[in-house]
C-alpha cells in the first residue's frame, strides 16, 4: 500500500509532519489521528503511483510521549481506489530530543541518560521464561524503570519491532547499533576489522527506515569500539545520510574509541577508564585524560615527552568537551551466583540447564567450600553493591558527563556474566529497589565524600550535589543532614533550595566536626530534600567509620621487630624493640617467614606476621627474589572484579574480638580501603590443616576468558578460581602461637585512620588473655608446608587480573598484553630463580 512512511513530530509547533511513498494504484487517502480520548485531526489528500504524499496533521493540546508519561496517538491512513480499500495504521508520540551544547534535551528540558545494555550474548539472555517476543523486553524494561533506568543500549544489534514496541508502550529509550553481526561475541572479536564493523549505506538506509517511527529511538550508531571513525570519511558520510533521512534523532558513530575531535557526532560515548572509582581514582569520571587513548583525527599533538621510557618530563593536553558525553560501559561488577537457586529455575521452565552449574557445584565442594558459600555469595554481592554505588554516583557527580550506560542490568545465561541486578530470567535477586534509585532516580541528591574514615575530632568539608532531572519536580525544597552513630548525632537543615533547573549543580557545602569517643563506630549520613508539606522528595545516605586517636592508649610493651617496610616507632613510641631475630622477645613481630620464625614458635613464643613479600609485587618490580619459605599469596586491591578482571568479591568476617574496635558490618566494605588496597591476600587452598579465616576473601568464580583463547586452557581452572582466600588467620604451630595478616600497613606512618585502628586491634588482641588460635599445625608441618610452596613454580595471575593488580593504565596497551603473556610464559623458568636465604632483606 505504502512505503517509506515517516512520521515526524514537530514538537515546538503542535503538529506531526506525514509522508510516504505510494505502492498502489492512483486514489484518495483518508488519514486521522486519534488516541483513546478522542480524535485530534482528519483529512483526506490525493496519491499518485510512486509519488511522496506529504501533510501535517495538528496536534493542538497534545500530550506529550516520556519515559514517565509515554503517551501513544495513533496515526490511521485508509487508501481508497477505484477497485478497493486497504487502510494501515501506526502508532507514534509526540517527543523532541535534541542537544545544546553539553546536554540532551528531550521534549526542551535536560535529559540524564540512565542507560544499561543488552544485545550481545555477552550482554544479553535468551528468552528462557518462553514469553510472547513482547513480553520478554517488556519484562526486562519494566525491571529496568524500577531501579531508575530510562535508557537501553542495544550492544551490536537492532531488536525487534517487538522491542520497539513495548519501549513505546512502557516508556525507555533506546540506543542502537546498526552493523553487521557475525555471531557468538568471542569468535567475532577474533576476525573484527575496521572494514567489517561498518554497514553498507543501503543496509543504513533501509535499517533507518524500518523503525524510525517509534518514539522510544533516540540514537543511532555504527556499533562498539570502532577504530579511528574519524579517520573514515565513509562514517562522516553515514553522519550525513543520517541526519538527512532523520534529523529527529541523534546519531553516534562508536561507543567509546572515538578520536575527541570529530565534529559529525551528535553525542560522544566515551570510556571513563577500568579504574575503581575510590581511593586515588575517585574522580575517575572528573577528567578526559584517558580519551587521549583514541588519538586525534586532526593530527592534533596530545602527549609530549623526552623519552619513551623512565621520562624525565610529560606534557598530556587536557581536552575540551564540547558535546553531550555519556560514560561507556560502567560498573560491570561481578558477584557469585545462587547455583541452586538458578538450577531451579531451569528445571521450573524446562530450559536446558548451563553446563557450568554442575561444574561450578563441584569446583565448590574441591575447594571444601559448601558450608562457607551462603557467606560468600551474600559478601559477594555486597561489595558489588558498594561499586555501583560508588560509580553511578561517580557519573552523576561529574561536571562532563550527561549520562552513562551501565553494564548490566540482567546476568546472562553464560559462565561469565554475573554482574546484573536482575538474573538472567529477569527476576529480582534481593537489590533494594529504593536504595538503587536513592542514587539512580530521576533526582539524586549526592555527597562528595573521597574518604570514608576519620579520626575522633576530625572536620571535613562535603560539598553536596544535586543531579536533578525530574520535569516533575519544581518548586523549592528544604535540604536536610544527619549524621548518626551509636554516639555522634549532628543535624541539620537549609531551607529555599531551588528545584525548577533540572541540571547538576552543587547546592551547598557540608562542614562536619566530628567528636570524641569513647570507642570506634560506623555512622550513617543522611541527606534528604523536603517539599512544603515535609513530605521526601529524594534521599540518600552513605557509611562513614569515625575512630579514637589515642595512639598512647596503647599500653607499653616490648618486642622483637622484623619488619622491613612498617614503622611503629613513628606513631608507637611506647613498643620498645629488643632483642634480635635470633634472640627475639615473647613476641616476633615480622614481615616474613624464616628459620627464626620457626625456631620462636618451637619454644612456645608469639609471631606476629604481617605478611609482606616483594615477589608479590614481581609483575611491578621485575626481579624480586623469591621466598624459601612461601606462603601462597597474591596481590590484592580494593575493588571489584570488572568482568574477570581481578579476583575480589569481597569478604566476610567470622566473629572475633578484632572486631571490638574495629566495627564492620560483617562484610568488606570501603573502611578497610587502607589496608586492603596494596596488600598480600592468602591463599588457604591446600594449606596442611583446616581453617576459618578470621576474615575470608571471596574469589571469582569464572576463569580469565583470554587464557581460553590465548593458552587453550579449559574453561575452568581451579588454580586461579574459587580459592580459599585470607586477610586474617591464626593458628597453633607447636607450643606456639601464630597470627597471620595479609593487610598493608605501610600507610601506619601516615597516621590513616583505618590503618592505625587495625594495627592496635591485632597488637590488643595478641598480647592479650583472648588470643587462643583454634587450629593447630606442628612446627615441622608447618615449616615443610612453606617449604615446599617455596620450590615450587608460582600461580601467577593471569592476563586480564595483572592489568587489575598494576592499576596503572585506563585502558589495556598493546605494550601491556604483550608483557602480560610474557610474565605468564616465564612461570615454569621461575623455579631458577635465586632464593632468599633466612636473613632479613
Amino acid at each position: 500500500m505504502i512505503n517509506n512512511l515517516q512520521i515526524n513530530p514537530d514538537f515546538d509547533n503542535s503538529q506531526t509532519e506525514i509522508s510516504f511513498v505510494l505502492t498502489e494504484d492512483n486514489g484518495t487517502l483518508e488519514w486521522k489521528i486519534f488516541d483513546d480520548n478522542g480524535q485530534m485531526d482528519s483529512g483526506e489528500v490525493s496519491c499518485l503511483k510512486n509519488e511522496t504524499v506529504c501533510f501535517s496533521g495538528n496536534m493542538t493540546n497534545f500530550k506529550p510521549w516520556n519515559i514517565n508519561f509515554p503517551h501513544l496517538y495513533t496515526l490511521s491512513l485508509k487508501l481508497v481506489t477505484p477497485d478497493s480499500e486497504k487502510e494501515i495504521t501506526e502508532k507514534f508520540g509526540m517527543r523532541k530530543i535534541h542537544v545544546e551544547g553539553t546536554r540532551i534535551f528531550v521534549n526542551n528540558v535536560p535529559f540524564i541518560v540512565r542507560g544499561y545494555i543488552r544485545g550481545r550474548e555477552a550482554h544479553d539472555h535468551p528468552n528462557l521464561k518462553n514469553l510472547s517476543l513482547y513480553d520478554y523486553y517488556a519484562e526486562n524494561i519494566k525491571a529496568a524503570k524500577l531501579y531508575g533506568f530510562n535508557f537501553i543500549r542495544f550492544h551490536s544489534k537492532i531488536p525487534p519491532d517487538e522491542c520497539f514496541q513495548a519501549a513505546d508502550d512502557l516508556g525507555i529509550f533506546i540506543h542502537v547499533e546498526i552493523r553487521k553481526y557475525f555471531g557468538k561475541y568471542q569468535k567475532e572479536r577474533e576476525v573484527m576489522n575496521d572494514e567489517g564493523e561498518i554497514i553498507n549505506e543501503q543496509q543504513w538506509r533501509e535499517a533507518v527506515a524500518a523503525m524510525r517511527n517509534h518514539p522510544s529511538l533516540m540514537v543511532y550508531c555504527m556499533g562498539n569500539e570502532i577504530r579511528h571513525p574519524g579517520n573514515n570519511p565513509f562514517v562522516e558520510h553515514i553522519a550525513k545520510v543520517t541526519h538527512e533521512l532523520d534529523p529527529s534523532r541523534l546519531f553516534i558513530d562508536t561507543c567509546a574509541h572515538g578520536e575527541f575531535d570529530r565534529s559529525y557526532v551528535d553525542i560522544d560515548v566515551q570510556h571513563m577508564s577500568y579504574f575503581y572509582p575510590f581511593g586515588k581514582d575517585y574522580d575517575m569520571m572528573n577528567n578526559t585524560q584517558n580519551w587521549l587513548i583514541f588519538g586525534s583525527c586532526k593530527g592534533t599533538e596530545l602527549t609530549v615527552q623526552d623519552k619513551d621510557d623512565d621520562y624525565n618530563y610529560k606534557i598530556r593536553r587536557s581536552l575540551p568537551v564540547k558535546r553531550p558525553v555519556l560514560a561507556h560501559e560502567i560498573c560491570h561488577y561481578a558477584a557469585l551466583r545462587d547455583i541452586d537457586a538458578i538450577e531451579k529455575k531451569f528445571v521450573r521452565y524446562n530450559q536446558e540447564k548451563p553446563w557450568w552449574i554442575d561444574e561450578l557445584k563441584k569446583l565448590v565442594k574441591q575447594k571444601h567450600l559448601q558450608n562457607d558459600y551462603p557467606k560468600m555469595l551474600a559478601a559477594s554481592r555486597h561489595f558489588q553493591q558498594v561499586g555501583w554505588k560508588l560509580g553511578i554516583e561517580g557519573a552523576r557527580r561529574s561536571p562532563l558527563l550527561c549520562g552513562y550506560h551501565f553494564l548490566q542490568l540482567a546476568d546472562t545465561e553464560r559462565y561469565e556474566n554475573a554482574n546484573g541486578v536482575i538474573d538472567c530470567f529477569d527476576d529480582p535477586t534481593g537489590v533494594d529497589e529504593k536504595m538503587f534509585n536513592s542514587f539512580n532516580g530521576d533526582i539524586a541528591i549526592l555527597a562528595d565524600l573521597p574518604r570514608r574514615t576519620y579520626f575522633e575530632k576530625d572536620k571535613f568539608v562535603v560539598p553536596v550535589i544535586l543531579s536533578h532531572f525530574s520535569p516533575n519536580v519544581q518548586g523549592e525544597a528544604v535540604f536536610e543532614f544527619e549524621l548518626k552513630g551509636d554516639s555522634i548525632h549532628l543535624k541539620g537543615t537549609m531551607d529555599k533550595i531551588d528545584l525548577d533547573e533540572c541540571s547538576r549543580r552543587e547546592i551547598a557545602l557540608l562542614e562536619l566536626k566530628l567528636p570524641e569517643l569513647e570507642k570506634a563506630e560506623m555512622a550513617t549520613l543522611r541527606f534528604a530534600l523536603k517539599n512544603a508539606d515535609k513530605n521526601i522528595i529524594t534521599s540518600n545516605s552513605w557509611k562513614i567509620w569515625v575512630y579514637p586517636n589515642r595512639p598512647h592508649e596503647l599500653r607499653p610493651m616490648s618486642c622483637t621487630l622484623d619488619l622491613k617496610d612498617i614503622n611503629t616507632q613513628v606513631r608507637y613510641p611506647q613498643i620498645e624493640i629488643k632483642g634480635t631475630s635470633g634472640n627475639p622477645e615473647k613476641l616476633l613481630i615480622t614481615d616474613h617467614f624464616s628459620g627464626d620464625v620457626f625456631g620462636h614458635l618451637e619454644k612456645g613464643n608469639d609471631v606476629l606476621m604481617l605478611y609482606r613479600i616483594p615477589e608479590i609485587r614481581d609483575r611491578r618490580d621485575r626481579g624480586a627474589k623469591r621466598e624459601k619459605y612461601y606462603l601462597p599469596a597474591t596481590w590484592d586491591r580494593l575493588k571489584g572484579v570488572i568482568w574477570d578482571r581481578g579476583h575480589n568479591l569481597g569478604a566476610f568476617m567470622r566473629e572475633h574480638p578484632i572486631f571490638e574496635t574495629f566495627p564492620t558490618e560483617g562484610y568488606l566494605d570501603l573502611q578497610f580501603h587502607g589496608i586492603v588496597d596494596d596488600c598480600d591476600k592468602i591463599c588457604l587452598d591446600d594449606f596442611p590443616v583446616h581453617i576459618e579465616p578470621i576474615m575470608q576473601g571471596v574469589d571469582k568464580a569464572s576463569r580469565d576468558r583470554f587464557d581460553v583463547y590465548t593458552f587453550k586452557y579449559p574453561e575452568f581452572m581451579p588454580e586461579w578460581t574459587m580459592r580459599k582466600f585470607a586477610y586474617l588467620f591464626e593458628v597453633r604451630v607447636g607450643k606456639g602461637r601464630l597470627f597471620v595478616s595479609g593487610f598493608n600497613f605501610i600507610r601506619l606512618t601516615a597516621n590513616n585512620p583505618e590503618t592505625c585502628a587495625m594495627f592496635e586491634a591485632i597488637i590488643r588482641y595478641v598480647t592479650g588473655k583472648d588470643f587462643n588460635p583454634k587450629g593447630k599445625i606442628t612446627v615441622d608441618g608447618l615449616k615443610s608446608y612453606l617449604l615446599k610452596k617455596g620450590r615450587e613454580p608460582r600461580i601467577r595471575e593471569r592476563k586480564m587480573t595483572q592489568y587489575w593488580q598494576l592499576d596503572e593504565e585506563p585502558l589495556e596497551s598493546e605494550r601491556y598484553w604483550q608483557e602480560s603473556e610474557e610474565y605468564i610464559r616465564e612461570e615454569m623458568k621461575s623455579i631458577t630463580m635465586p632464593i632468599v636465604s633466612d636473613e632479613k632483606y
